[in-house]
């Protein structure tokens, strides 16, 4: 029996700070600012950035199954993870030079910036081998999920005085201390320092495989991994069962803000503590999980954690008491943390170690070709069962509803499709076979 290694060991801790960096970004710029400056502070239709989102979403499905086939065949993932990181980096300090009329030069270093950080996973999801193996890489992903929540939080912390306006006397060019454009600097610089351990003291594992590999052969591979899953059973179904996981929590993710104010009517400042609750108890799951992963079938844990989701999405959407609302944001927070903690390993355990970038790719394609197709689904609920559509009348006159409970009941539905999504994941889920760790090498 293998036993967890040590939070503080150099390697793990470096390897999990890669979490708090990129998640400090996803904060700050996909979740936080961006978006609304371009909306509330250019005067910009929102849709600007949800194209900008989608197109940067589409480049990464295409592109990541070749590039984690090709990291397959070199020791070069952290040479990958470093040239995606810088890009993101950069792309993401340039926002703030770019002059308030120039918004589609600015939607073009978002969708670099979002193509390099999406782009660096299955890079940085294969070096978890790199730092643990067997049932220590259980533990230690749960150990890099929890600092990536801590990430979010300590992003949105040391960048709020740039935004708020209270530091006034700094003298560093874009960044003038106030508005939502004062947070992307820091972002970027904070990114690359949270980053930069993991460069140093993660030492990449050798493959065994041929070092070369032509961009051609990599999508053959790829695809070729595709058609003949029968030779790593249930790889194929858990990346479809995995699409429609993500599916419904990237997009409760994209829209917890908007249920909150328009469902729950949270004022701004408790909007703030429901989500930074949330992301507590995600950080609390992840360890927990972690723990509970050295010792249970990772199948029958993350089908406890999706059958979870279902019921925790489903009393959010029956619910109208504020009680039980909080309460349900720490669940679906260690649920959150708890999704993340075993879908890595699990992968990871269904195909050979010589194919993890290739898998963790493909990976990569299920998730982000959710996050393209969820919102969607949400926005299409959300817009047909409005009071004024037929669907919205039909329910009006047969639910009796009020003008308030009328405007809420698109959201609640949408909430209800989620759980049906992950239903449906679940289904698919069920035949994916038990995996049994691989021995500390």
């Amino acid at each position: 029996m293998t036993t967890a290694p040590s939070v503080w060991r150099k390697d793990v801790l470096a390897w999990s700070l890669y979490d708090l960096a990129n998640t400090i970004y996803s904060m700050n710029i996909v979740s936080l600012y961006l978006k609304r400056y371009i909306v509330q502070d250019l005067g910009q239709p929102d849709h600007y950035f949800d194209i900008a989102f989608s197109l940067s979403m589409a480049l990464t499905a295409l592109v990541l199954p070749a590039l984690g086939a090709m990291s397959d065949h070199t020791t070069k993932k952290k040479l990958f993870l470093l040239l995606f990181t810088l890009t993101c980096c950069i792309s993401v300090g340039l926002l703030a030079a770019v002059p308030s009329s120039m918004v589609f030069l600015l939607l073009i270093l978002f969708v670099i910036a979002n193509f390099s950080y999406e782009a660096g996973m299955p890079f940085y999801n294969a070096l978890l081998y790199s730092v643990a193996d067997g049932t220590q890489a259980r533990f230690v992903s749960g150990i890099g999920v929890a600092i990536g929540y801590i990430g979010s939080i300590v992003g949105m912390l040391l960048v709020l005085p740039f935004v708020s306006g209270s530091i006034m006397n700094l003298s560093v060019p874009f960044i003038d201390g106030s508005g939502k454009s004062g947070a992307f600097l820091p972002t970027a610089v904070l990114f690359l320092i949270f980053a930069i351990p993991t460069f140093i003291w993660v030492r990449e594992k050798r493959t065994h495989v041929p070092e070369r590999t032509s961009i051609r052969q990599a999508y053959r591979e790829v695809w070729e991994g595709i058609r003949n899953t029968r030779r790593f059973p249930g790889v194929l179904r858990y990346l479809i069962a995995d699409y429609f996981f993500e599916d419904a929590v990237a997009t409760v993710i994209l829209n917890i803000g908007l249920y909150c104010s328009v469902v729950l009517q949270l004022p701004e400042n408790q909007i703030s503590m429901f989500l930074i609750l949330s992301t507590i108890s995600a950080v609390i799951g992840s360890f927990i999980v972690g723990k509970i992963a050295q010792h249970w079938s990772l199948k029958h844990l993350l089908s406890i954690i999706m059958w979870g989701w279902v019921v925790s999405l489903v009393m959010f959407a029956l619910t109208d008491n504020t009680t039980v609302t909080w309460i349900l944001g720490s669940v679906v927070g260690i649920l959150l943390g708890g999704l993340w903690t075993t879908s890595r390993p699990l992968l990871a355990e269904l195909v050979p170690r010589e194919d993890l970038g290739r898998f963790f790719g493909l990976f990569a394609l299920s998730g982000r070709a959710a996050a393209i197709f969820g919102p969607l689904v949400w926005a299409a609920v959300v817009f047909f069962a409005q009071p004024g559509t037929p669907v919205g009348r039909w329910f009006g006159k047969h639910l009796a509803l009020d003008s308030v409970t009328a405007t809420q009941l698109p959201y609640k539905l949408a909430v209800l499709s989620l759980a049906g999504m992950i239903a449906i994941g679940l289904l698919i889920f069920r035949k994916v076979p038990h995996t049994r760790s691989v021995p500390n090498e």
